[in-house]
């Protein structure tokens, strides 16, 4: 069974959007080179990131797989430290390019990424996780395992899709009323897992987490309808 630690450090990494990338240098041999870089999860909580065949990111990797992904908790504390953070080392593999799965989740998540779609100067690199070391605040240091940190979805890429395209198109006062704010800007649901759903309001990822975890399509159905109570109709 998860941890409570181990929760920790996988809400960090699904409620954040970007990381700090570090490949192994080819142009300063032996040396880090770091950089913002977008990212979302596969069907397996594996981070992927879309980066063009020139960036030096890429060049590093083709000489050395070798990298890691540096993950900060957002927030408006001025104290970075009191921030919970997350560094997975990891090998970066090619994704298959006719994988469609991984392509139609990363767009669903970076939406502007799509005008780089239609050309071959872009491909997905999925991060193999080797091992992770989270940081959560005072005594909460220790190293993860893949199998600790990840959580494989429950949900095929089909179904995934189902729910979404529901929500959406059918229960956007739903998801209004979960979402909880002022804003006048809709939420657009753009993944479901066990444990959560993210969606993207005003430009910006939120995270919104289950009270328990899903496995199936009718207890995703059932937890939504309880979420977006006194929402409209059941969903």
């Amino acid at each position: 069974m998860t941890s409570n630690k181990h929760r920790a450090a996988r809400q960090l990494l699904l409620q954040e959007s970007f990381g700090i990338l570090s490949t192994i240098s080819v142009d300063v041999p032996g040396y880090p080179f770091g950089s913002v870089t977008p990212y979302c999860v596969d069907r397996d909580c594996l981070p992927i990131v879309y980066i063009s065949t020139i960036a030096q990111h890429t060049r590093n990797i083709i000489a050395n797989s070798k990298v890691s992904l540096t993950v900060v908790e957002a927030g408006d504390s001025d104290d970075v430290q009191a921030r919970g953070r997350l560094t997975i080392l990891a090998d970066a593999r090619p994704a298959d390019r006719s994988d469609k799965d991984i392509r139609d989740r990363y767009l669903r998540y970076f939406p502007s990424a799509v005008q780089y779609d239609d050309t071959h100067d872009f491909s997905f690199y999925r991060l193999e996780f080797v091992k992770a070391r989270f940081i959560g605040g005072f005594g909460q240091i220790y190293w993860l395992s893949r199998d600790e940190l990840c959580l494989r979805n429950p949900f095929s890429s089909m179904d995934e899709a189902r729910i979404i395209q529901h929500m959406n198109m059918d229960h956007a006062a739903a998801l209004s009323h979960i979402a909880g704010n002022a804003s006048t800007e809709p939420l657009t649901m753009t993944g479901i897992d066990a444990e959560g759903f993210d969606g993207i309001q005003s430009g910006r990822k939120r995270r919104f987490y289950f009270e328990r975890p899903i496995r199936t399509m009718e207890e995703a159905r059932q937890i939504l309808t309880s979420m977006s109570r006194p929402a409209a109709k059941t969903i």
